[in-house]
């Protein structure tokens, strides 16, 4: 009994290995999912074909071209005994250089070939997938059929330096597209106008620091400049974080919040009545039972039931995430925060997107007397350099007895993509109404 599936029609396996040749690009890219050599495994329906397929493979790995028919007929002389088998494998070599490119349908054959592939994938995907399904490690199943449909036949070869005209094109793009304030102007000007898409931001702080005060604050800032904010929380509640955000917004206390609905209905109005304001939604999970899949998976469901597509993800925070694949150690603090780190970059990468989170300073950087030392960087990250090391930008907040006393913090810049660093910006806090006012550089 086969255990792989077959090419869907005969009349395929011919054209692939004539088209192949035809074509180097094609058969490069189907190449890693079709050959079978080293096992019995056959995915042409003539095990002839796939022998053949193998050749070529074999001999385009070794010398980078595909083998001219003479080479071909030589190989298939040399290794083939039976004297039938080795008739019938010189005849697919004829006829393999005897095809015309007219007699192809190219775009026909290679959308056919994909989906086979594809289907194929998944296939071995799921098979594989049986011990981690009956151990319940769904992440690791989720993640390995994700990257069974990514078969790339993408037809971008990328772009020539020599090209100056759509390089500059692609550079203004950079910039006019995707940005997004931050609605802090010294934060857009270190971060080159804003936040940018496919790359990931991290803000450490020390337990109670204000990483939530700060991720909340842009959260308020973007969706109040249009845009489609999604934020996780882990740790603080749906209903404080919604508190937070009233008060904010409404600039009333908590206890005014609860007392008089009214004006905060009206206060809430005017607010969203004077701009174009966006959306923002917040999604609570509990604490490292969550990973980038179960994200994705809301996301999606955001996109087919509300047709909401977020504009930034703001992830509350990424130290109290979980890996994929639940077999991964979190003892390896380095390698599995870094993986954790990889796995949400993904997420912006899919959706074309920046992403946000938080850490933790560790106590090296907290102050005797409460607060922070007076300067904080990445060497107090809590068990997570390798979150250091993936993100592309990472601030440290720094607020010591003396700054929390006057209601006061500074952002340090402690990595940036384009090296603007070691620069700290300074913040007023209203407490009472979880809001910050950047106020200059240090």
């Amino acid at each position: 009994m086969d255990t792989n599936l077959k090419l869907p029609t005969d009349i395929l396996e011919p054209m692939i290995l004539a088209y192949s040749r035809m074509n180097p690009s094609f058969f490069l890219k189907i190449n890693k999912y079709l050959d079978t050599n080293g096992t019995r495994k056959s995915y042409f329906n003539d095990e002839k074909n796939q022998r053949m397929f193998n050749i070529i493979s074999k001999f385009y790995m070794k010398y980078k071209n595909f083998p001219k028919r003479t080479v071909l007929k030589a190989i298939i002389d040399k290794i083939e005994k039976d004297s039938e088998i080795k008739f019938l494998m010189l005849s697919i070599a004829d006829k393999i250089y005897e095809t015309s490119s007219n007699e192809i349908d190219q775009e026909w054959l290679e959308e056919e070939v994909k989906n086979f592939i594809m289907e194929t994938q998944v296939y071995e995907a799921i098979i594989e997938s049986q011990p981690d399904i009956e151990g319940r490690n769904f992440g690791a199943v989720v993640e390995r059929i994700q990257n069974a449909v990514r078969v790339n036949f993408d037809k971008d070869l990328g772009l020539s330096i020599l090209d100056i005209d759509e390089s500059i094109r692609r550079i203004k793009r950079l910039d006019e597209e995707a940005c997004i304030d931050s609605g802090y102007q010294h934060i857009n000007n270190l971060l080159d106008g804003g936040f940018h898409p496919k790359e990931i931001y991290c803000v450490a702080a020390i337990p109670g620091g204000g990483k939530t005060l700060f991720l909340g604050n842009l959260a308020l800032n973007m969706f109040l400049s249009g845009k489609k904010v999604l934020v996780y929380t882990f740790e603080t509640s749906t209903e404080r974080t919604l508190m937070r955000y009233f008060s904010n917004m409404a600039g009333m206390g908590k206890k005014d919040i609860l007392s008089s609905e009214d004006t905060l209905r009206n206060r809430l109005k005017n607010v969203y009545n004077m701009t174009d304001v966006g959306d923002l939604i917040i999604k609570e999970y509990n604490a490292n039972e969550v990973c980038s899949n179960d994200l994705m998976a809301n996301i999606n469901d955001l996109k087919m039931y509300q047709d909401f597509v977020p504009d930034i993800v703001i992830v509350d925070y990424i130290l109290i995430m979980r890996a994929n694949d639940k077999k991964l150690s979190s003892e390896d603090t380095y390698n599995y925060y870094k993986k954790v780190t990889e796995e949400l970059r993904n997420i912006g990468k899919s959706l074309y997107i920046p992403i946000v989170t938080a850490c933790q300073i560790n106590r090296e950087g907290m102050a005797d007397k409460g607060g922070s030392k007076a300067q904080v960087t990445s060497k107090n990250i809590s068990e997570s350099r390798g979150i250091y090391d993936t993100v592309d930008v990472f601030w440290t907040i720094i607020q010591t007895s003396s700054d929390k006393t006057n209601e006061k913090f500074s952002l340090y810049f402690d990595k940036s993509r384009n090296d603007k660093t070691g620069v700290k910006i300074s913040f007023d806090i209203d407490y009472e109404h979880m809001k910050i006012e950047e106020k200059g550089i240090l």
